[in-house]
């Protein structure tokens, strides 16, 4: 028998006309691209505004027979050809339109392809998956769009109409899970240190080298640190867009999730701390030997013993954008929060053909006309 699960899509309602809200990171508050209203908190609680919730089951297999009474929404052959292909996939009803929304099993804010509906998918981001804390969009899409051609501004090598309005229209926000550890770092330092001192009188040229062992131990603490929890995103990637400023974070809220892609996440943090454990330690090396007096530092062997008894779940915004280019996946991403970017961008072989010759030629012409000048004032 299929597995059936109840599920709830949640969308935020304009009080003014009845559409729907958006978080708008800019004005830190929901805005409505109907009616053009802006909203915050207070102002929503004030004026009573509403969620439109749509209940119902959703059926997990793709084989489940057609005449369940409970079933409302199936997988066709065209979506998935087999049970391993939909077993991460979930379908839900658009509270907007009706239409079917698919997303797989991590997605807890997602749009309506059909009417652009923002939805938030609260039983994703319930229990155990409940995020602590919410750092909220401060950045807007147009930013990213800035962004992103200045990304591309001045590379000759990309492919023809690669920052064409259909491309940056797919740029998204999305608040990525991340694990937030708090560490402590018990570490014995040896390493052997020298100072050489050189003087000289009439005769003679002097040398004198004193060697030190150094031996240091002690405790380092460390808090927040930012680990991303979701396998689809590149670590390195995500650990370039740092930092983050953890001091402007909020309690969590679904209404920030609104007008925005959000996931919970795949990673437990027993699964992140040697990851976690290998970030940090270059640091505690560093630290350990901060001030050291020698002209010299070697032989340096650093054991330090890692614990972690706080981790703290919670969702940063990350603008993205993926290409493809070629069977190659590109991605460019932006902190939502300061506007730092990081990206990848393809190179095109044609126009790698193309200012090659351009520049041959210029050189050609220019080889050519040195040597008819040189040539010239010889005879």
């Amino acid at each position: 028998m299929p597995e059936h699960t109840e599920q709830q899509t949640v969308t935020y309602i304009c009080p003014g006309c009845g559409s729907y809200l958006r978080f708008d990171g800019k004005a830190q508050g929901w805005a409505c691209d109907y009616c053009g209203n802006t909203y915050n908190a207070q102002e929503l609680e004030q004026r009573g505004a509403e969620t439109k919730t749509d209940s119902y089951n959703v059926c997990l297999r793709a084989d489940a027979p057609e005449d369940e009474t409970d079933l409302q929404f199936h997988f066709t052959e065209n979506l998935a050809n087999s049970t391993a292909d939909t077993a991460h996939m979930r379908a839900y009803s658009c509270p907007s339109c009706g239409a079917e929304i698919l997303t797989d099993d991590v997605t807890a804010a997602t749009f309506c392809v059909f009417c652009g509906n923002p939805t938030v998918l609260p039983k994703q981001l319930a229990g155990e998956y409940r995020p602590a804390a919410i750092l909220p969009f401060e950045t807007d899409k147009e930013d990213a769009k800035k962004a992103f051609l200045q990304l591309c501004k001045g590379k000759k090598l990309l492919p023809k109409n690669y920052t064409d309005e259909q491309r940056l229209e797919k740029i998204t926000g999305v608040y990525v899970p991340f694990w937030l550890f708090d560490c402590k770092a018990d570490f014995d330092y040896h390493a052997t240190g020298e100072n050489v001192t050189t003087w000289r009188d009439t005769n003679y040229i002097y040398t004198k080298t004193d060697l030190y062992h150094i031996h240091r131990a002690g405790r380092l603490a460390f808090e927040n640190i930012p680990l991303d929890a979701s396998e689809k995103m590149p670590d390195n990637m995500m650990d370039a867009l740092e930092p983050f400023y953890l001091e402007r974070r909020k309690p969590f809220d679904m209404g920030y999730l609104s007008g925005f892609l959000a996931e919970k996440y795949t990673y437990l943090p027993k699964e992140l701390y040697e990851r976690m454990t290998k970030r940090i330690a270059p640091g505690v090396e560093y630290k350990a030997a901060e001030g050291r007096p020698y002209q010299r530092v070697y032989g340096v062997k650093c054991r330090t013993d890692f614990s972690s008894e706080r981790q703290m779940y919670m969702l940063l915004p990350v603008w993205m954008l993926v290409s493809r280019y070629k069977d190659k996946d590109y991605l460019f991403a932006m902190n939502g929060q300061t506007g730092k970017i990081v990206g990848e961008l393809p190179c095109s072989t044609g126009q790698s053909v193309k200012w090659f010759l351009i520049i041959f030629c210029i050189t050609f012409l220019i080889s050519g006309l040195l040597a008819y000048l040189i040539g010239g004032r010889l005879v």
